[in-house]
C-alpha cells in the first residue's frame, strides 16, 4: 500500500498550507470559543471543524510515497522546529528542542484504512511510544487522526473538537504555574470525542457527551483492558479515565 507524506522543507513558506492555502482557515473571535471552558452547542461542530483543517492527504501532489506500516523517530527536523516555535514550543520552556523527538506512526482510521500520523514527545520515551502505537495499530483500534496540535494553532480545544490525537504542547495546567505533562512531551490524548474530559457538567469536547455512557462501548472508545489501555498501562503510564475528578478518558501520561 502507498501513502503520501509531506515533503520536508527548510522554508515554512513552502509548507502544505502555503502550497494549498485553502487548507488553513483563520478563525475569528466570533466563530470559535477562545477557551476550553466555552463549548459550542452545535452538535455538528466536529464535522464542520474538519472542513477547516482537512486531512493533509487531500493534497497528494505535494507528498512522497511510503510503504506502510511505518514507525520511526528522529530529531526534530528544521522545518518542524520553525513551525512549532511560538506555537507549542515557547521560548520560556525550560528545555531546548533537543529534548524532543519527532515520531511518524501508522494508525487505522474509522473506515479501517491505514493512515500516517505524527507526534512530538520527549526523546527519552520516543521508542516506548513507537512500541505503544505499533501495538495499537496491530489491534486495529481506530484513531481518527494524529496530527501536531500546531495545525490547530496550538489550542487544545480546537484539536479536541476535531477529534485529533496529539502529544506535546508546552503549557501550564489551568489556573496553576505547574507545567502540564503535555508540556514535557510526556502525555498523549487519544480520540477526544469518543473519550471526553468530564468534570461535573463540563464535558470537553462537547460532542463527547454522546459517549458519557462508558458501558455502551463503541469504536474508538478506550476501556480498561482493551488494546490501548494495556499498551500504555503495561509500560507504567497513567490513564485519566481512572481518575476520580476529573475523568479524562482520552489522556495518558508518563511520570
Amino acid at each position: 500500500m502507498w501513502l503520501f507524506l509531506p515533503q520536508e522543507s527548510e522554508n515554512l513558506n513552502e509548507s502544505i498550507y502555503a502550497q494549498a492555502p485553502e487548507a488553513h482557515y483563520e478563525f475569528t473571535d466570533d466563530e470559535l470559543p477562545l477557551t476550553m471552558a466555552e463549548t459550542p452547542e452545535d452538535p455538528t461542530y466536529y464535522e464542520e471543524y474538519d472542513e477547516y483543517y482537512p486531512n493533509e492527504y487531500d493534497y497528494p501532489e505535494i507528498y512522497e510515497p511510503y510503504f506502510l506500516p511505518v514507525f520511526t523517530s528522529e530529531p526534530l527536523p528544521d522545518h518542524i522546529i520553525e513551525f512549532i516555535t511560538g506555537l507549542t514550543f515557547r521560548d520560556y520552556a525550560p528545555f531546548t528542542t533537543d529534548f524532543l523527538t519527532y515520531l511518524t506512526v501508522t494508525h487505522v482510521d474509522f473506515d479501517g484504512n491505514d493512515q500516517i500520523g505524527h507526534l512530538i514527545v520527549a526523546d527519552e520515551i520516543g521508542d516506548e511510544v513507537l512500541e505503544i502505537f505499533q501495538e495499537i495499530y496491530e489491534s486495529r483500534f481506530p484513531i481518527h487522526s494524529i496530527r501536531l496540535i500546531d495545525y490547530f494553532d496550538a489550542i487544545d480545544y480546537y484539536s479536541l473538537a476535531a477529534n485529533n490525537s496529539s502529544a506535546f504542547n508546552f503549557r501550564y495546567i489551568a489556573n496553576t504555574n505547574v507545567i502540564s505533562r503535555h508540556g514535557f512531551g510526556m502525555a498523549i490524548d487519544i480520540n477526544p470525542i469518543q473519550n471526553p474530559y468530564v468534570r461535573g457538567d463540563n464535558v470537553l469536547p462537547d460532542a463527547g457527551r454522546a459517549y458519557l455512557d462508558r458501558s455502551y462501548v463503541r469504536p474508538g472508545m478506550i476501556i480498561p483492558g482493551d488494546a490501548v489501555y494495556e499498551a500504555f498501562i503495561s509500560r507504567g503510564w497513567t490513564w485519566g479515565g481512572n481518575w476520580t475528578l476529573p475523568r479524562d478518558y482520552h489522556h495518558f501520561e508518563r511520570r
